[in-house]
Protein backbone atom coordinates (compact mmCIF):
# COMPACT_ATOMS: atom_id res chain seq x y z
CA UNK A 1 0.00 0.00 0.00
CA UNK A 2 1.53 3.30 -1.13
CA UNK A 3 1.41 6.43 1.03
CA UNK A 4 2.57 9.97 0.26
CA UNK A 5 5.02 10.03 3.20
CA UNK A 6 7.84 7.90 4.53
CA UNK A 7 6.53 5.31 6.96
CA UNK A 8 9.58 5.82 9.16
CA UNK A 9 8.49 9.43 9.75
CA UNK A 10 5.45 8.38 11.76
CA UNK A 11 6.74 5.23 13.50
CA UNK A 12 10.01 3.60 14.47
CA UNK A 13 11.24 1.13 11.84
CA UNK A 14 14.18 -1.25 12.43
CA UNK A 15 16.80 -2.31 9.88
CA UNK A 16 14.50 -5.11 8.66
CA UNK A 17 11.62 -2.75 7.99
CA UNK A 18 9.69 -4.00 11.03
CA UNK A 19 7.66 -1.93 13.48
CA UNK A 20 5.98 -3.14 16.69
CA UNK A 21 3.19 -0.95 18.02
CA UNK A 22 1.19 -1.37 21.23
CA UNK A 23 -2.08 0.07 22.42
CA UNK A 24 -0.38 2.78 24.45
CA UNK A 25 1.42 4.11 21.39
CA UNK A 26 1.33 7.89 20.94
CA UNK A 27 -1.03 8.72 18.12
CA UNK A 28 -0.35 10.95 15.13
CA UNK A 29 -2.40 11.60 11.95
CA UNK A 30 -0.05 9.74 9.61
CA UNK A 31 0.10 6.65 11.85
CA UNK A 32 -3.70 6.67 12.11
CA UNK A 33 -3.89 6.79 8.32
CA UNK A 34 -1.62 3.73 7.96
CA UNK A 35 -3.63 1.70 10.48
CA UNK A 36 -6.98 2.74 9.00
CA UNK A 37 -6.00 2.07 5.39
CA UNK A 38 -4.38 -1.31 6.08
CA UNK A 39 -7.26 -2.38 8.34
CA UNK A 40 -9.85 -1.58 5.68
CA UNK A 41 -7.82 -3.38 2.99
CA UNK A 42 -7.54 -6.45 5.25
CA UNK A 43 -11.29 -6.57 5.89
CA UNK A 44 -12.03 -6.26 2.18
CA UNK A 45 -9.53 -9.00 1.25
CA UNK A 46 -11.07 -11.41 3.80
CA UNK A 47 -14.68 -10.48 2.98
CA UNK A 48 -15.33 -9.44 6.57
CA UNK A 49 -18.54 -7.63 7.49
CA UNK A 50 -16.67 -5.11 9.61
CA UNK A 51 -13.17 -3.72 9.95
CA UNK A 52 -11.29 -5.39 12.81
CA UNK A 53 -8.15 -3.23 12.76
CA UNK A 54 -8.63 0.50 13.20
CA UNK A 55 -7.23 3.22 15.50
CA UNK A 56 -10.35 3.12 17.69
CA UNK A 57 -10.11 -0.68 18.08
CA UNK A 58 -6.37 -0.70 18.68
CA UNK A 59 -5.45 2.18 20.98
CA UNK A 60 -6.03 1.79 24.72
CA UNK A 61 -5.91 -2.02 24.44
CA UNK A 62 -3.31 -4.68 25.28
CA UNK A 63 -2.97 -5.62 21.60
CA UNK A 64 0.19 -5.43 19.50
CA UNK A 65 0.48 -4.56 15.83
CA UNK A 66 3.42 -5.78 13.74
CA UNK A 67 3.97 -3.75 10.57
CA UNK A 68 6.28 -4.44 7.63
CA UNK A 69 7.16 -1.37 5.56
CA UNK A 70 9.61 -0.13 2.99
CA UNK A 71 10.00 3.57 2.24
CA UNK A 72 6.51 4.93 1.54
CA UNK A 73 4.98 1.46 1.23
CA UNK A 74 3.26 -0.53 3.94
CA UNK A 75 3.60 -4.17 2.93
CA UNK A 76 1.64 -5.99 5.63
CA UNK A 77 0.26 -6.06 9.16
CA UNK A 78 -0.20 -8.67 11.89
CA UNK A 79 -2.28 -7.94 14.99
CA UNK A 80 -2.24 -10.08 18.15
CA UNK A 81 -3.86 -9.98 21.58
CA UNK A 82 -5.03 -12.24 24.40
CA UNK A 83 -8.61 -13.51 24.62
CA UNK A 84 -10.62 -15.55 27.10
CA UNK A 85 -11.98 -18.50 25.12
CA UNK A 86 -13.97 -21.65 25.79
CA UNK A 87 -12.80 -24.73 23.91
CA UNK A 88 -14.85 -27.93 23.50
CA UNK A 89 -13.04 -31.19 22.69
CA UNK A 90 -14.43 -34.29 20.94
CA UNK A 91 -15.71 -35.75 24.22
CA UNK A 92 -17.73 -32.60 24.91
CA UNK A 93 -15.47 -31.41 27.71
CA UNK A 94 -15.27 -27.60 27.82
CA UNK A 95 -12.24 -25.81 29.20
CA UNK A 96 -11.51 -22.11 29.57
CA UNK A 97 -8.19 -20.89 28.16
CA UNK A 98 -6.52 -17.53 27.59
CA UNK A 99 -4.30 -17.89 24.54
CA UNK A 100 -2.43 -15.27 22.59
CA UNK A 101 -4.48 -14.83 19.42
CA UNK A 102 -3.78 -13.79 15.85
CA UNK A 103 -6.57 -11.26 15.32
CA UNK A 104 -5.65 -9.89 11.90
CA UNK A 105 -3.05 -10.88 9.30
CA UNK A 106 -2.80 -9.20 5.94
CA UNK A 107 -0.20 -8.69 3.21
CA UNK A 108 -1.00 -6.27 0.41
CA UNK A 109 -1.95 -8.04 -2.82
CA UNK A 110 0.96 -6.46 -4.73
CA UNK A 111 3.43 -7.97 -2.22
CA UNK A 112 2.06 -11.47 -1.81
CA UNK A 113 4.11 -14.59 -2.61
CA UNK A 114 7.36 -12.76 -1.75
CA UNK A 115 7.83 -14.06 1.78
CA UNK A 116 6.51 -10.91 3.45
CA UNK A 117 3.91 -12.84 5.44
CA UNK A 118 6.54 -15.34 6.63
CA UNK A 119 8.81 -12.48 7.74
CA UNK A 120 6.00 -10.84 9.71
CA UNK A 121 4.91 -14.09 11.30
CA UNK A 122 8.45 -15.16 12.22
CA UNK A 123 9.19 -11.74 13.72
CA UNK A 124 6.11 -12.08 15.92
CA UNK A 125 7.04 -15.62 17.02
CA UNK A 126 10.55 -14.50 17.89
CA UNK A 127 9.49 -11.42 19.86
CA UNK A 128 6.67 -13.20 21.71
CA UNK A 129 8.82 -16.33 22.30
CA UNK A 130 6.03 -18.67 21.24
CA UNK A 131 5.35 -21.55 18.85
CA UNK A 132 2.68 -21.21 16.13
CA UNK A 133 0.63 -24.10 17.58
CA UNK A 134 0.37 -22.23 20.90
CA UNK A 135 -1.60 -19.44 19.24
CA UNK A 136 -5.33 -19.19 18.59
CA UNK A 137 -6.51 -17.82 15.23
CA UNK A 138 -9.60 -15.63 14.91
CA UNK A 139 -11.64 -16.58 11.83
CA UNK A 140 -8.57 -17.54 9.77
CA UNK A 141 -8.97 -17.21 6.02
CA UNK A 142 -8.29 -20.17 3.71
CA UNK A 143 -5.01 -18.47 2.80
CA UNK A 144 -3.92 -18.33 6.44
CA UNK A 145 -4.86 -21.96 7.03
CA UNK A 146 -2.87 -22.94 3.95
CA UNK A 147 0.06 -20.82 5.17
CA UNK A 148 0.09 -22.57 8.56
CA UNK A 149 -0.15 -26.01 6.99
CA UNK A 150 2.64 -25.32 4.49
CA UNK A 151 5.18 -23.74 6.84
CA UNK A 152 4.31 -25.25 10.24
CA UNK A 153 2.42 -28.48 9.43
CA UNK A 154 -0.66 -27.37 11.37
CA UNK A 155 -3.98 -28.72 10.15
CA UNK A 156 -5.79 -30.67 12.89
CA UNK A 157 -8.37 -28.76 14.91
CA UNK A 158 -11.94 -29.05 16.18
CA UNK A 159 -14.30 -26.36 14.83
CA UNK A 160 -15.67 -24.11 17.58
CA UNK A 161 -18.79 -21.97 17.85
CA UNK A 162 -16.65 -18.87 18.46
CA UNK A 163 -14.89 -19.40 15.09
CA UNK A 164 -11.44 -19.41 16.71
CA UNK A 165 -9.12 -22.13 15.42
CA UNK A 166 -7.02 -23.86 18.07
CA UNK A 167 -4.83 -26.65 16.74
CA UNK A 168 -4.62 -29.93 18.63
CA UNK A 169 -0.91 -29.33 19.37
CA UNK A 170 -1.92 -26.38 21.54
CA UNK A 171 -2.54 -28.79 24.41
CA UNK A 172 0.88 -30.46 24.14
CA UNK A 173 3.66 -29.56 26.59
CA UNK A 174 6.15 -28.32 24.04
CA UNK A 175 6.03 -24.66 25.09
CA UNK A 176 6.15 -25.60 28.79
CA UNK A 177 9.29 -27.68 28.23
CA UNK A 178 10.95 -24.81 26.40
CA UNK A 179 10.15 -22.41 29.24
CA UNK A 180 11.64 -24.87 31.75
CA UNK A 181 14.80 -25.17 29.63
CA UNK A 182 15.15 -21.38 29.43
CA UNK A 183 14.72 -21.09 33.21
CA UNK A 184 17.33 -23.82 33.76
CA UNK A 185 19.80 -22.10 31.43
CA UNK A 186 19.34 -18.77 33.23
CA UNK A 187 19.88 -20.46 36.61
CA UNK A 188 23.05 -22.21 35.41
CA UNK A 189 24.33 -18.92 34.02
CA UNK A 190 23.84 -17.23 37.39
CA UNK A 191 25.66 -20.05 39.19
CA UNK A 192 28.60 -19.93 36.79
CA UNK A 193 29.00 -16.14 37.08
CA UNK A 194 28.47 -15.78 40.85
CA UNK A 195 29.88 -18.13 43.58
CA UNK A 196 27.19 -19.89 45.57
CA UNK A 197 26.70 -19.21 49.28
CA UNK A 198 28.03 -22.70 50.07
CA UNK A 199 31.22 -22.01 48.13
CA UNK A 200 31.65 -18.65 49.85
CA UNK A 201 31.15 -20.26 53.28
CA UNK A 202 33.70 -23.00 52.45
CA UNK A 203 36.28 -20.39 51.44
CA UNK A 204 35.69 -18.43 54.65
CA UNK A 205 36.06 -21.56 56.81
CA UNK A 206 39.33 -22.48 55.07
CA UNK A 207 40.72 -19.01 55.71
CA UNK A 208 39.73 -19.18 59.40
CA UNK A 209 41.38 -22.64 59.78
CA UNK A 210 44.64 -21.40 58.23
CA UNK A 211 44.63 -18.30 60.46
CA UNK A 212 44.02 -20.39 63.60
CA UNK A 213 46.84 -22.82 62.74
CA UNK A 214 49.29 -19.95 62.15
CA UNK A 215 48.34 -18.39 65.52
CA UNK A 216 48.94 -21.65 67.42
CA UNK A 217 52.35 -22.14 65.77
CA UNK A 218 53.40 -18.62 66.74
CA UNK A 219 52.38 -19.19 70.38
CA UNK A 220 54.33 -22.48 70.56
CA UNK A 221 57.48 -20.85 69.14
CA UNK A 222 57.19 -17.99 71.65
CA UNK A 223 56.80 -20.42 74.59
CA UNK A 224 59.93 -22.38 73.59
CA UNK A 225 62.05 -19.23 73.48
CA UNK A 226 61.28 -18.37 77.14
CA UNK A 227 62.30 -20.08 80.44
CA UNK A 228 59.68 -22.50 81.76
CA UNK A 229 58.81 -20.23 84.67
CA UNK A 230 58.50 -17.17 82.49
CA UNK A 231 55.05 -18.25 81.34
CA UNK A 232 53.65 -18.20 84.92
CA UNK A 233 53.78 -14.82 86.66
CA UNK A 234 52.90 -16.26 90.10
CA UNK A 235 55.68 -18.88 89.99
CA UNK A 236 58.11 -16.23 88.84
CA UNK A 237 57.20 -14.00 91.81
CA UNK A 238 57.61 -16.88 94.29
CA UNK A 239 61.03 -17.71 92.83
CA UNK A 240 62.08 -14.09 93.17
CA UNK A 241 60.99 -13.87 96.82
CA UNK A 242 62.78 -17.17 97.74
CA UNK A 243 66.01 -16.09 96.08
CA UNK A 244 65.93 -12.70 97.85
CA UNK A 245 65.39 -14.37 101.26
CA UNK A 246 68.39 -16.72 100.85
CA UNK A 247 70.66 -13.88 99.83
CA UNK A 248 69.63 -11.83 102.93
CA UNK A 249 70.32 -14.79 105.29
CA UNK A 250 73.81 -15.28 103.85
CA UNK A 251 74.67 -11.60 104.31
CA UNK A 252 73.61 -11.66 107.98
CA UNK A 253 75.79 -14.73 108.70
CA UNK A 254 78.86 -13.00 107.26
CA UNK A 255 78.30 -10.09 109.61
Amino acid sequence: MQFNFLISKCMSVNENGMTILNGSQLRNPQLDEVITTMGEASAKAQNLKQVITSPSRFYQTDQKLYIKSEGKQCLGILKIGKKNLFHRDLSGLVREIQPLCVLDFYVHESMQRRGIGKELFEEMLRCEIIYPEKLAYDRPSPKLLGFLKKHYHLSNYIPQNNNFVIFSQYFDNRQQNVNLQLASQNQQSQYSSTPSKIEQLGTLMSQMTISSTQSKNQQQQFSKSQAPWATDQKSQQNMYETTTGLMSAQIQKKR
